[in-house]
């Protein structure tokens, strides 16, 4: 049986300290599209210095910085503001509190900012890329954490590997994703950024209808840790796989933990 190729036209933003790379599967090279893209890249681009702008708790101007340093105006100046701060508490209360949009002591939605504004970026800007025949896919990826769709008259598939957390160079396994989000938190590239439970687990990757859902969980998981993250997953019925130094590899699909 003949498998169909599609070529993918690919471009990587750098933003935030993050590779953004951004991806459409296309029936054909279709040339016309070059401008489209290069127009694309620059909006998205400037989404992403606009999201950095408003939500760095490192740049002194930012509305996160303003609203640390104790001045609640943003939450009545910025609709953004007040959908991320909203989402960050709801966040907190749907993970038993492990998603904490105040672990450093003071209000830091970094667990979930990035996925909500690939989720924004996404709708916005790629979704409605799908209504052009020569496009079958699209796809947006920050730094892992990532979100996909495809024309539903096509048998293109997007594949996202799992990286080992040991071993950058190895892929854990890999998901064929439709109209999808994954998300994957662990302590190998940035060490350990979040408060969390002593535990021996690395990583947690989480599969979902929405990134949002997908980053705040996998945050989530690293800081409940492997013991508690199991009754998490069972209790809210979670997709994905983690790594744990001392148990390897465990997947689970709605709640139903699994070898790979």
């Amino acid at each position: 049986m003949k498998t169909t190729s599609y070529p993918l036209k690919t471009a990587v933003i750098d933003k935030m300290t993050i590779p953004f790379t951004v991806r459409l599967a296309l029936n054909d090279e279709a040339p016309e599209l070059s401008q489209l893209f290069k127009e694309l890249i620059s909006e998205i681009t400037a989404d992403l210095t606009d999201v950095d702008e408003t939500f760095s708790p490192f740049k002194s101007t930012s509305l996160v910085t303003q609203f640390r340093a104790g001045d609640g105006s943003p939450l009545l100046t910025s609709t953004a503001f007040a959908e991320v701060f909203s989402l960050a508490q709801i966040a907190r209360q749907e993970t038993d509190g492990y998603f904490d949009p105040f672990f450093d002591g003071n209000y830091n939605p970094t667990g979930l900012v990035k996925g909500w504004a690939i989720n924004q970026i996404f709708d916005q800007r790629l979704r409605p890329l799908l209504a052009d025949p020569a496009i079958v896919g699209v796809s947006l990826n920050g730094g892992g954490d990532i979100v996909v769709a495809i024309d539903e008259q096509t048998d293109f598939r997007w594949q996202v590997g799992i990286e080992d957390p040991f071993d950058d160079t190895m892929i854990l396994g890999q998901y064929e994703l439709r109209n999808q989000a994954i998300a994957t938190s662990g302590i190998s590239r940035r060490g350990e950024h979040i408060k969390r439970m002593r535990s021996s687990l690395q990583q947690v990757t989480i599969v979902s209808d929405t990134l949002v859902f997908a980053d705040t969980w996998a945050t989530a998981g690293m800081a409940a840790g492997t013991e508690m993250l199991l009754k998490l997953i069972a209790k809210y019925q979670l997709t994905g796989v983690l790594v744990d130094a001392r148990l390897g590899q465990l997947h689970f699909s709605e709640g139903s933990v699994q070898s790979w």
